[in-house]
């Protein structure tokens, strides 16, 4: 492979025929809290540095629009409470709520102006746009126009230069050049990038026990499957089929005996075929910890605040 080296135009000057190449930035005019460039640093070397590998990356055309005039990649989160999306054409991640794509409803959310000339309302929508700060908008349309699929947890959707990734703790997305992003939970948002850990604590927090709420028995293939309520705190987790062919019945079933099993001390907690383990920070004590249950036919049932 040939290197081509860039030379500052005083060294070229006396070369005939010499030409500069230049490039064209384009902006997009936003609703939002921030629409602030950010100017890119001076390159010192002659090499772009090399990208970075998405960690446990997902094939992006699974979850492309299936709308052949929309460019977008969009995932709905394994909780059912957000929908992203990567929007190329827009040079724009950003995510919304799910599925009533309402206001975001995170503590310290602000009040914005409207893009239809309206009265200021609650953001709904926390993006990071190209050569921009991450920012709170407010959007006329959907943030991705089709049924996404569900992008499992510990797993990064990665194109065109923007990744994001779904973690218990909560979604996040960036701009791969910048490093510029967000990361956003039910329990609230910061304007910086969360990336997934390359490895996870070896010991498990306290465990709190949540009541599972009855439910009527739907068909297999459910997602979502409905709320259990931690005692403690008195705040609902939903209860969702990650992967595989069970009943939401079933689902809650299962809980229910992990519920009641007087020895959970262990990081994992293995009964029946089942493997339940418990996920969060310090924090999620005051909402409830996150509970994992993969089984040996390959089920993946998660109860998350």
């Amino acid at each position: 492979m040939t290197r081509v080296r860039l030379r500052s135009a005083v060294a070229l000057a006396s070369i005939a025929g010499a030409s500069s190449l230049f490039l064209a930035a384009c902006t997009q005019d936003a609703s939002s809290t921030d629409g602030t460039e950010s100017a890119a640093p001076p390159s010192t070397s002659s090499e772009a540095p090399a990208a970075e590998a998405p960690v446990n990356g997902v094939d992006a055309k699974v979850y492309a629009s299936s709308d052949p005039e929309t460019d977008a990649y969009g995932f709905v989160t394994p909780s059912g409470k957000w929908r992203c999306s990567i929007i190329p054409t827009k040079n724009l991640a950003g995510c919304a709520t799910h599925p009533t794509a309402g206001p975001l409803g995170v503590p310290g959310t602000p009040q914005i102006a409207s893009p239809d000339g309206g009265p200021p309302a609650e953001a709904n929508v926390i993006a990071v746009e190209a050569g921009k700060e991450p920012s709170f908008q407010n959007w006329n349309q959907a943030v991705f126009p089709d049924n996404a699929g569900v992008l499992p947890y510990d797993t990064t959707l990665a194109i065109d230069g923007f990744s994001c990734n779904v973690q218990f703790s909560g979604v996040s997305c960036r701009e791969d050049a910048t490093d510029k992003g967000f990361t956003i939970s039910t329990s609230g948002y910061k304007f910086e990038f969360t990336p997934i850990p390359v490895s996870f604590p070896s010991a498990s927090p306290a465990q709190i026990a949540p009541t599972a709420a009855p439910l009527p028995q739907q068909a297999r293939g459910s997602n979502q499957c409905g709320p259990v309520v931690y005692p403690e705190t008195g705040k609902p987790a939903t209860v969702v089929i990650v992967k595989g062919m069970l009943r939401c019945d079933e689902a809650h079933a299962m809980l229910t005996k992990y519920f009641a099993a007087p020895d959970k001390s262990e990081p994992v907690y293995s009964f029946d075929g089942w493997e339940c383990r418990l996920a969060g920070d310090p924090e999620s004590a005051e909402i409830g910890y996150t509970i994992n249950c993969t089984d040996d036919n390959g089920n993946t049932v998660v109860a998350q605040p």
